[in-house]
């Protein structure tokens, strides 16, 4: 494992009725020489959470581990109870996005800790590593059997089956925080927005030029009909006062140009409509 980070490293976690998750993955690192030196907690409003969180801000404390507050809002500061309605889920992104942005803001090695709270966060955290982490950080799942959790001793002791199973994350150069343009972005909504953008452009530009080199003006009105209005070919050739024969000619014409151009094997009429929608798409056809 790589080591950490000059800036620091943090284990970013949601935090459910179950603080000793927490801190056996903080033991767990520990023992893979990983010198956590800040720990980023997202939670609810709830009792049960409530009454975790207090009971593991002792145990930070003692342990010499800043800790910083993630909780889960409405726009009015209020706390969600839990994470069961879309404005909860849409604040426990944003929660979870600001925890990972600001770490990767400071140059923060991150733990991204799944286990924890409802299935939904982990989603949520799951999507934020997909779209802040990078080649230094790691994603965890906190396993445990026997009777470690059931104990609630907050740290595992000798005999406690406690692991951390990496989950694979897939690292994209162009999603990487140092190389997009979301280091100033600090809403996962608008981030999504951009990256979204970011990805859409070469693919347009690369199906525009097909479309507007490779196609003649014949097969351009041909595949436009096909594509934006789903027409069959007696329909194509009635609206473009064709043959039913010079329509299907196009069509085979275009599919053919589309093997060569993308380097598949054959291109049929589904898929001659998939490779080429984004184009009319963003013309709003």
């Amino acid at each position: 494992m790589q080591k950490a980070q000059q800036a620091g490293t943090v284990l970013v976690a949601t935090l459910g009725s179950e603080p000793q998750v927490v801190t056996a993955a903080l033991s767990v690192l520990g023992t893979r020489q990983e010198q956590v030196g800040r720990v980023a907690l997202v939670h609810t409003g709830g009792e049960v959470v409530q009454a975790a969180l207090q009971r593991l801000l002792p145990a930070l404390a003692q342990a010499s581990l800043p800790h910083t507050l993630y909780p889960v809002c409405a726009p009015d500061g209020s706390l969600f109870e839990d994470v069961e309605t879309p404005q909860a889920c849409d604040a426990a992104f944003r929660a979870l996005y600001r925890a990972v942005w600001q770490a990767k803001r400071k140059g923060e090695r991150v733990h991204l800790l799944l286990a924890g709270g409802r299935k939904t966060l982990a989603i949520y955290a799951m999507l934020t590593a997909q779209m802040l982490c990078d080649a230094h950080d790691c994603v965890w799942h906190l396993h445990s059997a026997g009777e470690f959790l059931a104990s609630k001793r907050l740290y595992p002791q000798t005999g406690d089956a406690v692991q951390l199973v990496p989950i694979p994350l897939l690292l994209r150069a162009l999603l990487s925080p140092a190389l997009t343009h979301l280091r100033h972005i600090d809403d996962p909504f608008c981030a999504l927005e951009r990256l979204n953008k970011l990805e859409l452009e070469p693919k347009h530009r690369q199906v525009s030029g097909f479309i507007e080199k490779k196609l003649t003006r014949a097969e351009r009105q041909t595949v436009e009909l096909l594509v934006t209005q789903g027409l069959a070919d007696e329909e194509i050739a009635a609206r473009l006062n064709l043959s039913v024969r010079t329509v299907q000619n196009h069509l085979y014409s275009a599919y053919t140009k589309a093997e060569h151009y993308w380097e598949l094997e054959q291109v049929n009429r589904a898929q001659l409509v998939a490779l080429l929608r984004l184009y009319y798409t963003f013309l709003g056809k």
